[in-house]
């Protein structure tokens, strides 16, 4: 997993090698609550913080 951050908008975005991912704020006590989120095609938003995750090219795909 790596980390960067969108100088225009201050959004952290976090490249994920799974399509299933949780997001808490990584604040520690001053983030929000833990949410799990699929990302369905090449990236999700987290609804409380706006970090954006980004699946890598070679991410593993989790069907059976």
């Amino acid at each position: 997993m790596s980390v960067q951050t969108d100088s225009i908008n201050h959004s952290e975005i976090i490249h994920v090698k799974t399509r299933s991912v949780s997001c808490d704020g990584g604040a520690g006590p001053l983030g929000h609550p833990r949410v799990y989120l699929q990302i369905p095609g090449k990236q999700v938003a987290c609804p409380y913080c706006s970090r954006i995750f980004v699946l890598d090219a070679d991410a593993v795909d989790e069907s059976h």
